[in-house]
């Protein structure tokens, strides 16, 4: 088998949440008395930690921005919860991976707590041997050092290892931990802005990891 291990982003990859992080972000900044941002800003960045978004789309910083990202994680499990849901294919191409022996794991820029709850709801928690939120690192993508946690955890190595993601981080991640990578086109990211960080595979739809893994 090409690769023992799958280490996988969770928004934009698993999981449709771009709403649901759009309206928590605007829920935030209309709680703080901030003027709402604009929802492709938001959407740019989609995969990086919260810090940064809140410091690129309303310039907060030392206790504002404590405060915003305070506020967001108090909203966003409710929001979430209405919103999120899973891309098409995703459970039935997970199980069979999981079927084969392969090692499953999330690397997200989401808290582990609202990442797990999200995975429990969508009903693929138990697939995942490893699930990694934001503050199991101090570096956050594109830093490889969430994968390379993953890796350690689950007792495997790099090089038979594939990272799957939807934005430019996520791919930078996988190639800085030097993993095979694999963007998916359906995500936040558009082809053309994948295209430039040159990862190893494409594909259009979750299941076209079956052909890739075979």
């Amino acid at each position: 088998m090409k690769f023992e291990t799958i280490i996988l982003d969770f928004d934009g990859t698993i999981a449709d949440t771009k709403q649901s992080i759009i309206l928590t972000v605007q829920e935030t900044l209309k709680h703080i008395n901030m003027t709402l941002a604009d929802e492709e800003e938001i959407k740019k960045r989609i995969g990086l930690p919260l810090k940064n978004t809140f410091q690129d789309i309303a310039g907060l910083d030392g206790k504002e921005l404590d405060d915003a990202i305070r506020e967001y994680r108090l909203r966003y499990d409710n929001i979430s919860f209405e919103t999120v849901e899973l891309f098409p294919e995703v459970e039935s191409t997970l199980k069979v991976l999981h079927g084969r022996g392969i090692k499953l794991g999330v690397a997200s820029s989401k808290g582990r707590n609202s990442l797990s709850v999200l995975l429990e709801k969508l009903k693929i928690f138990s697939l995942f041997s490893f699930i990694g939120g934001e503050q199991d690192v101090s570096n956050k993508k594109p830093s490889p050092d969430i994968v390379n946690l993953a890796i350690k955890e689950l007792h495997t190595y790099n090089y038979k290892s594939l990272v799957i993601g939807d934005t430019i981080y996520d791919i930078q991640m996988g190639k800085s931990a030097s993993c095979s990578t694999c963007a998916v086109t359906y995500g936040n990211n558009s082809l053309e802005e994948l295209s430039e960080y040159a990862p190893d595979y494409m594909i259009d739809k979750f299941s076209d990891l079956l052909d890739i893994v075979d």
